[in-house]
């Protein structure tokens, strides 16, 4: 037994306390999902780098939570945590977090002065369906994936600026990773949350509908740079109910300043925007980019995109539809590796009833998003 690795008590509806387990020092797992009796959050040694305390009685995360340094993954689905302490911040390792369907009420406000040092790993963090979460005052640094839909009390206006803010600022550094091809696993953004607005502040180039275009900014400098386009789609989930694998199909075309028009190699990008079955409702925002939606700028002036929304799963009938879409640009040079935002160029779609062109300004196991090309193939090919 001291060799255990893995410990599975799913279900034990009748465990109340758990047993010592320090003399267990190869044991890295512990599953707990469904002991609705367990109360406290068990006191475990650090050498566990996956936690499930899933549909348990457990109602705060205590201050001791800070000693498990080599956890990477906590699940508390549907369990009755209430109250959080700040100290989860200080996990250095811990690379997936899951709230959802917790009674949560706000999540903490964390401790630690620098930013760099707070939550240093963590990349995924679901807070589906927590009626009671009214606030998110900030959030993680390296934040690759976010969902907080259904989440109906999550109104302050604050709340959704900080998570607009925080995408907008997290692609904009690794629109200089993926431009530089020095990736590694951070190869796509999906932030999803309660709205029905696309941001004017942050995404200049705006749609009614579906569609869009949008003018390209002249390169003054005439060296090499690279273009990264941010997505922001607004949802109508009204009438989904349950759904899987909810994918979003992106088609881009480019027209260049001698005319041609220009096409990705695969024609079509595709998110996968919910990967797991979850419960939907009213309208949900989703602000998204990836590697693919990098391109070399070859003296390009103008972009079309056109979304589609459909199921990569079983159900093919999804009464979904994307309501407006928005795209902001994002111009990285190739020598200097800077970037900046688009300032220049208007958008010539016609404002009609339909279409209002403004310019205001995946667990580590689950792939987040997927294309028809080869995996860093960003190149075009002219349309003939």
């Amino acid at each position: 037994a001291l060799n255990l690795e893995k410990l599975n008590c799913e279900n034990c509806e009748s465990l109340v306390k758990l047993p010592s387990l320090a003399r267990l020092t190869s044991l890295k797992s512990l599953r707990l999902k469904g002991c609705r009796s367990l109360k406290k959050f068990p006191e475990i040694p650090n050498n566990f780098d996956e936690l499930d305390l899933s549909e348990t009685g457990i109602k705060k995360v205590p201050d001791f939570i800070e000693h498990l340094d080599r956890l990477q993954r906590l699940t508390m689905t549907n369990s009755m945590v209430k109250d959080v302490s700040s100290n989860i911040s200080k996990l250095k390792s811990l690379e997936d977090l899951d709230l959802s369907g917790c009674p949560i009420v706000k999540f903490p406000t964390v401790d630690v002065p620098s930013s760099s040092l707070r939550f240093k790993s963590l990349k995924y963090m679901h807070m589906d369906s927590c009626k009671s979460l009214k606030l998110l005052s900030e959030l993680p640094p390296y934040l690759l994936r976010l969902t907080v839909h259904d989440c109906t009390s999550l109104e302050k206006q604050e709340s959704i600026n900080n998570i607009e803010a925080n995408a907008m600022l997290k692609i904009g550094s690794l629109a200089k990773i993926w431009a530089a091809r020095d990736y590694f696993d951070a190869d796509f953004l999906i932030y999803c949350f309660p709205g029905n607005k696309i941001s004017a502040n942050k995404l200049k180039f705006q749609s009614m509908n579906s569609s869009l275009s949008l003018k390209i900014a002249p390169n003054g400098g005439g060296g090499r740079r690279f273009l990264v386009f941010v997505i922001c789609l607004v949802v109508d989930l009204t009438h989904c109910g349950y759904i899987s694998d909810l994918e979003c199909s992106c088609k881009c075309q480019f027209t260049a300043a001698d005319g041609g028009n220009y096409e990705k190699p695969s024609s079509e990008i595709s998110f996968l925007l919910f990967p797991d079955l979850v419960k939907c409702k009213d309208y949900h925002v989703f602000i998204l980019s990836t590697v693919d939606m990098v391109t070399e700028d070859q003296n390009y002036e103008e972009a079309s995109f056109e979304f589609y929304l459909g199921s990569c799963g079983p159900i093919d009938d999804i009464d979904i539809k994307v309501e407006r879409c928005g795209v902001h640009v994002i111009y990285v040079d190739a020598e200097s590796d800077t970037d900046t935002d688009a300032t220049d160029g208007t958008d010539d779609t016609d404002a009609t009833d339909d279409t209002v062109a403004t310019e205001k300004r995946h667990a580590k196991n689950k792939r987040s998003f997927s294309h028809d090309g080869e995996e860093g193939d960003v190149g075009l090919k002219k349309i003939e």
